[in-house]
């Protein structure tokens, strides 16, 4: 007597990843989107994020202290009772403001800083992290605020999951701004509660491998772990060439607790960036990026990916930086390259560039603006910063005549996100709408993880279970899973039915004609009608099929065509 075989359901999106770092953010999905500095990731792609259950990062880089305010108080009125996530970018050059960033956090009482870019630990993330900091009732020490630290290094991810150096908690306490409770709490807390490992990304990256890097920031927590075991507790995220889902998938198959996107959200609607450059981004391939000279470390000599094609400021920015390598000050340059520079870059005299930065120094800086006046090499790294930083705000604002030098940040996963949207609802650029995009990613993810689960269960069963035989349309293809007929209003009446049970609502109330879109089924119920398609068919199909045939009839014949291909790879010759 057959038995019949046992299906495993897909796993829904909401069980991908670590459910300690849902449970910490209160999250639906263990999806983030990273910071995209000035804005970028701006209050409406946070808000719609947040409210599809996904955590994401306020791009607060480049931003005055005024705007990160403002967009605080309207996340705070929009979102009651979220925790919101801001970003926090190491400033090297400028520590006060990353201090002044950090009172404000604790000001506003910001409950997680996505921290960015720290070569190493500075006072200010010391004090986000310990302030607040206190004994529960069975003294085990507690965090008010949350940090998501962003590494690509191992020497730089040791620290965050070690506690606040001793040297910085006892400066803290000895100013004043921790209490000995606090300080001492923080001692026995690492400094981040998650790290996301950036492999090949936009923006700053070392362009790491993540199937290298991933698993070595495990055995480094692990190490740590021996001496210091609250190290243990510390989630690892993805990040870097996640924008499909093979690439999420591979992500928590490796042991990734969260994955992060990046250069997929820019693409979308909700971003703070321009039509134009969301065009552009829906052009990119793979290879269609470069390295660049970063605006906020340029003398450091620090690159940034970005986006080459439909744009020049790749290779002019890496000239400004082989300029500023090559020549003591702007007077000492040849009269070819300051007339190049005036006519292709600045657009207007080279005397007026370096006026209007000293006027932005003086403003925000005025210890810079000092410097700038006595030293002619600092004023010649911030009249070339002066082009870096007006290229990124020329792309957001999406200036016409200022297109071939927009500064895109962008890494290879867009042009990867691009060729598997290709065949789905977000091949538009339009239609990139940034909650939908992750809901799709993370379903896709997890569906065919349970598709091959099922295959492999088919292949290993008793002989007797599969049947190899001439199969016509209203045959049954493998005994003890289904007996339905596969013609096309069998397929198309069962459809209806799923559909109803998903809306709860009558059969009769469903028309075939009308998409799937129009009945507002999200995409995780259309992958659960998909997973119970392939159990009732035993056909692997691709999470894309409600997509490219978005009507229950348009799908039902499709599906027969597919019944029937399988039938006569099936048929003996």
């Amino acid at each position: 007597m057959n038995q019949a075989l046992p299906f495993t359901p897909a796993p829904a999106a909401e069980q991908l990843g670590s459910a300690a770092f849902r449970q910490r953010y209160k999250l639906r999905l263990a999806y983030m989107a990273g910071a995209m500095a000035s804005g970028i990731a701006g209050e409406t792609l946070v808000e719609t994020l947040s409210r599809a259950g996904c955590l994401a990062s306020f791009g607060a880089a480049g931003l005055s202290l005024a705007r990160v305010s403002a967009a605080i108080t309207q996340l705070r009125q929009s979102l009651p009772g979220q925790p919101l996530c801001f970003n926090l970018i190491h400033t090297p050059d400028d520590p006060a403001m990353e201090h002044s960033l950090v009172e404000l956090y604790l000001a506003a009482g910001i409950e997680v800083i996505e921290a960015s870019a720290f070569m190493a630990l500075t006072s200010a993330i010391v004090l986000y992290r310990a302030r607040g900091a206190h004994f529960d009732a069975t003294g085990h020490a507690v965090a008010r605020q949350r940090i998501i630290a962003k590494v690509s290094r191992r020497e730089v991810a040791e620290p965050f999951l070690r506690p606040a150096p001793e040297a910085m908690l006892t400066a803290l306490l000895n100013q004043g701004a921790l209490t000995a409770t606090e300080a001492a709490a923080a001692r026995l807390l690492p400094l981040a509660d998650d790290i996301t490992i950036e492999a090949d990304s936009g923006g700053h990256t070392d362009r790491q491998s993540l199937v290298c890097a991933l698993p070595a920031m495990m055995l480094l927590r692990a190490r740590v772990a021996r001496d210091f075991p609250p190290a243990a507790s510390v989630g690892l995220g993805a990040a870097g060439g996640i924008s499909t889902p093979s690439a999420i998938r591979a992500a928590f198959a490796m042991g990734a607790d969260y994955v992060v996107t990046g250069s997929i959200n820019q693409a979308c609607i909700e971003s703070g960036s321009s039509s134009a450059v969301r065009r552009l981004l829906a052009g990119a391939d793979l290879a269609d990026v470069a390295m660049a000279p970063a605006a906020d470390m340029f003398e450091l000599g620090v690159q940034v990916q970005v986006l080459k094609r439909g744009t020049l400021f790749a290779s002019r920015a890496t000239s400004l930086w082989a300029l500023y390598r090559t020549y003591p000050s702007l007077d000492a340059l040849p009269q070819t390259e300051r007339d190049r520079l005036e006519r292709d870059l600045y657009k207007q005299p080279l005397a007026a560039v370096q006026a209007q930065t000293l006027a932005f120094w003086q403003e925000r800086n005025p210890t810079m603006a000092e410097r700038a006046q006595r030293e002619p090499k600092v004023m010649m790294g911030l009249v070339f910063r002066w082009y870096l930083g007006q290229s990124s705000r020329w792309a957001i604002e999406g200036v016409p005549e200022r297109a071939m030098d927009y500064q895109i940040w962008c890494g290879p996963a867009m042009g990867a996100f691009n060729q598997w949207a290709a065949d789905t609802v977000f091949a538009s650029f339009e239609a990139r709408r940034v909650a939908e995009v992750a809901d799709a990613l993370m379903t896709a993810a997890a569906y065919p993880a349970a598709a091959s689960n099922a295959v492999a269960m088919i292949r290993s069963a008793p002989p007797a279970i599969v049947v190899r035989q001439p199969v016509s349309s209203t045959s049954t293809i493998v005994k003890g899973m289904h007996t339905d007929t596969t013609d096309a209003e069998s397929i198309r009446d069962w459809l209806m039915e799923q559909v109803a049970a998903q809306l709860d609502v009558s059969a009769d109330d469903i028309d075939p004609r009308r998409t799937f879109e129009s009945y507002a089924l999200d995409s995780a119920r259309a992958m659960l009608i998909l997973t119970r398609l392939e159990a009732r068919l035993s056909l692997k199909l691709s999470p894309t099929l409600i997509w490219n045939y978005p009507t229950i009839e348009k799908l039902a014949e499709r599906l027969v065509q597919m019944s029937q291909a399988r039938a006569l790879a099936l048929e003996p010759a």
